[in-house]
């Protein structure tokens, strides 16, 4: 199998989402990332995974109007 895009470290992943790397092996413990692990101590990501995280991650807009007007209606029924 031929790798046709550059897998992350861990490190590397935090620092491109602008999060601490403790961060990223809590998302790795909680299985909420897909990564490979190389071997015990080493794991990688696809950035095609990242991808699919970030957008399952993503809040648009109108998502958020949504969620703010359900709680507004259960605090003034």
């Amino acid at each position: 199998m031929i790798l046709k895009e550059e897998l992350l470290t861990p490190e590397e992943l935090a620092r491109m989402l602008k999060v601490d790397k403790r961060t990223v092996y809590y998302w790795i413990e909680r299985k909420a990332i897909n990564y490979i692990r190389i071997n015990k101590k080493v794991v990688r990501f696809r950035p095609t995974d990242v991808e699919e995280f970030l957008q399952k991650h993503t809040i648009k807009a109108t998502d958020i109007d949504q969620v703010v007007d359900e709680i507004l209606s259960k605090l003034n029924p």
